[in-house]
């Protein structure tokens, strides 16, 4: 198989690329900053972008580093989110490719407590989701021309990740510093902050290379089957690291949760296999500590 990917330095565009390559596919990497990937300055593909004849798929995993410079950066946010996908849409069209892949994200829908499924309410009051949801309905428009997936994309952690959930808490337990969660409106009992769904790298390549050839169009949920708090996570990583975590309950309200609703991707790709136990260990392993060699994964 023949694809390429946008986005092929992320996070997760790097594991895929690899995962790809060791199965014997042909990658094509197309990266930020690079004279065929997407600029830096405009966000978008270069003028008269093409993809070469004979492409099985296309991914597209670009995303705006600047999500949380809003209002100053959200030109270049729409720009790579939304433009960026419809430039390399239409040049998978013009190539004869069948399938393209468009990684979204589950902070498209409303704010809510309850878990999401695929046809859950979308929000446009943020300008991150807005991106998102603008590209999922302009690509919508192809569907007539090409598969279109859309990935929502929820939680993913992993080794040598930074600046996410998972990493940012993780290194708040180790360095002893006071974590605050935050109450939930619905419930004076509930004192274990936000609950999410994550899912573990090596899982969401594997869903990802699956749509690159199932026959799935439109929107999917790509999670984890566990809902994981806040407090779950600190309290995990402390007992692997042999440190008691601090704890306290913020006097804010949280207004959402974000739980996925996973039937559709469980009667596709099946459950995932690395449970949160398991991609836990593996990602303290990864964090440069005296502590380090200590941590077996079971």
């Amino acid at each position: 198989m023949r694809v390429a990917v946008i986005g092929a330095k992320g996070y997760v565009g790097r594991h895929l690329c690899a995962k790809l390559e060791e199965q014997g596919n042909a990658v094509l990497r197309y990266s930020a900053g690079e004279a065929t990937g997407i600029s830096r300055r405009t966000g978008l593909l270069p003028e008269g972008f093409a993809f070469p004849t004979g492409l099985d798929a296309v991914y597209f995993l670009a995303q705006s580093p600047h999500y949380r410079q809003m209002p100053e950066q959200s030109t270049h946010l729409l720009s790579v989110n939304c433009v960026a996908a419809v430039q390399a849409v239409e040049a998978a069209r013009r190539a004869g490719v069948k399938r393209l892949v468009y990684a979204s994200t589950g902070n498209v829908y409303a704010p809510s407590f309850e878990a999401l499924a695929e046809d859950s309410p979308v929000r446009r009051d943020n300008w991150y989701s807005l991106s998102k949801v603008m590209a999922e309905d302009a690509l919508a428009l192809y569907q007539a021309h090409l598969e279109i997936a859309v990935a929502r994309i929820f939680g993913v952690y992993g080794p040598s990740q930074e600046d996410k959930l998972v990493p940012s808490i993780v290194s708040k337990v180790r360095s002893g510093t006071e974590l605050f969660v935050d109450r939930n409106p619905r419930d004076d009992m509930d004192h274990d902050g936000l609950k999410v769904s994550l899912i573990y790298i090596d899982d969401i390549v594997s869903c990802l290379i699956e749509l690159s050839s199932n026959s799935h169009r439109g929107p999917i949920n790509l999670a984890g089957s566990e809902v994981i708090s806040v407090r779950d996570l600190a309290m995990s990583a402390g007992k692997v690291l042999e440190i008691e975590p601090k704890i306290s309950l913020s006097n804010k309200y949280r207004d959402f949760d974000l739980i996925a609703e996973t039937s559709l991707s469980r009667w596709l790709f099946g459950d995932p296999r690395v449970t949160f136990q398991e991609g836990l260990k593996r990602v303290l392993l990864d964090f440069e500590s005296p502590r380090k060699q200590s941590i077996r994964v079971s």
